[in-house]
């Protein structure tokens, strides 16, 4: 199974259901989980120690457990990585002493629907995911307003992400 994990409701919310479509089509288990309908509390030491880490957090993370690779949409905000991105991560790692096992060596592509160039979230996005040991496709999704999503591209990306993260 593969997991999308979507970090807006709106354009990229619609790239997300274009790619499990595709997923789909190529006979993959998909599943689609937006981390804003999660609701996930802003993250603080002193909100984990009175109200412990929230239960969707372990629910989130026996999924990705159990994935082979994550597709990971999210907007740009001022160039860089949502925060509802880096809350979710933040909730993930204080979750359990090996949280790395949930990206080291996990492979992931990167897709965005941007009102800008896109390029300032997907690299943030590598950044980070490689930092915690996963393998970031060098393929990218990227559209915006002006660059509809070329879906016989997007197919041939996905058809490679399928590949790489075949173990």
């Amino acid at each position: 199974m593969y997991t999308i994990l979507v970090a807006s409701l709106n354009e990229n919310m619609k790239l997300a259901k274009v790619l499990q479509d595709q997923l789909s089509a190529l006979n993959k288990d998909n599943k689609i989980i937006n981390l804003v309908q999660m609701e996930f509390p802003l993250y603080d030491s002193l909100k984990e120690e009175k109200e412990g880490i929230p239960k969707k957090i372990f629910e989130l993370m026996d999924t990705l457990e159990k994935s082979e690779g994550y597709i990971i949409v999210s907007p740009e905000y001022n160039g860089s990585i949502p925060p509802v991105l880096s809350n979710t991560i933040a909730w993930i790692s204080r979750a359990t002493t090996d949280f790395r096992k949930l990206f080291n060596e996990k492979v992931i592509l990167l897709a965005t629907h941007s009102g800008s160039g896109g390029t300032g979230v997907t690299q943030a996005m590598r950044s980070q995911f490689m930092k915690l040991g996963s393998i970031v496709l060098s393929r990218e999704i990227i559209t915006t307003y002006q660059i509809k999503l070329n879906e016989k591209s997007s197919k041939k990306i996905l058809e490679q992400f399928i590949k790489f993260s075949q173990k």
